[in-house]
């Protein structure tokens, strides 16, 4: 909430996304107006799920919604109802298959003009990303704080990296249908242990949990700093996701990486996994490279 004074204070809140699945290559085959129609039809139906399960609608983002619930049950129990909505006999856009994927979590948010941010609101739409049709996923806090009955029906699916974010998320699916489940083999969750020596000119960088992330550019605030015409003041950074390590390029002329003994890859406003040991370049091959080195990871 915000104060008169302008400052803004976190509070625990349950944030939900509900994100149309397909809704892309609906525009393109149905037409703008059809697709529209069928959109807002759809949302309309999740808003009123939201509101019947005393949660709180914050905003339409596209073809998907943004709510916000008291506690984690209620936004669980919310989009159960979605699912039901759209599998109902008599809901309006069954025909048209559309179906919908959701993400919850639980942590704390600044209200500000009837809208909500924080890093809860980032991983409940992360979440939805890596959700299927018609699946439920939600943060380990969240599944933390519903009661057993809930609870009993939930899996683990894994500690997951989430495309922004340095640390791992505990991701849970809530299984609102019990017919055709696929059947969980036994696995121990992922731990947390890698690590990256980055060596350029006199200088070594170690990345892992402590230090997730290096930037290079031709900026003097980055990391390591290259005074090049051909580097971008902000061209690239190699950042800790999980369990692995990406190069992330961010510039005009793109980023090299060759792998000792291997292949050569460009990376150009895009990201590549690193692996094993090699050399980075920032806009040509025949500059001084970053050398790198990923630790095995232990078991």
């Amino acid at each position: 909430m915000t104060d008169q004074a302008g400052t803004a204070s976190a509070e625990p809140i349950t944030a939900l996304f509900a994100d149309m699945s397909g809704s892309t290559l609906m525009y393109a085959v149905r037409g703008n107006e059809a697709a529209f129609q069928v959109t807002s039809t759809c949302l309309t139906m999740l808003e009123e799920s939201v509101q019947q399960s005393g949660g709180r609608v914050i905003k339409r983002v596209g073809d998907a919604i943004l709510a916000e619930f008291d506690d984690g049950e209620s936004a669980v129990q919310a989009a159960v109802a979605m699912q039901h909505a759209l599998e109902a006999p008599d809901c309006p856009v069954r025909e048209d298959g559309v179906t919908v994927r959701v993400g919850i979590a639980t942590g704390e948010a600044v209200h500000d003009d009837g809208d909500i941010y924080g890093d809860v609101v980032n991983v409940a739409a992360r979440l939805t990303s890596l959700a299927g049709a018609s699946e439920i996923f939600m943060t380990g806090e969240t599944h933390g704080t519903l009661p057993d009955h809930l609870r009993e029906s939930t899996r683990p699916i894994d500690q997951l990296a989430l495309k922004g974010r340095p640390d791992w998320v505990l991701v849970h699916q809530y299984l609102w249908k019990q017919d055709n489940v696929t059947v969980q083999a036994t696995r121990n969750a992922r731990g947390y242990d890698a690590a990256i020596e980055i060596t350029y000119g006199a200088d070594t960088f170690a990345l892992g949990e402590n230090r997730p992330k290096l930037t290079i550019g031709r900026d003097p605030e980055n990391d390591v700093t290259i005074e090049d015409d051909v580097v971008s003041r902000h061209h690239a950074e190699v950042i800790l996701r999980g369990d692995k390590f990406l190069v992330v390029d961010r510039s005009t002329n793109g980023t090299y990486v060759i792998l000792d003994g291997g292949d050569t890859f460009r990376v150009s406003r895009e990201e590549l996994t690193l692996a094993g040991s090699g050399r980075i370049f920032a806009g040509r091959q025949s500059m001084a490279p970053l050398r790198y080195r990923v630790r095995p990871q232990q078991q």
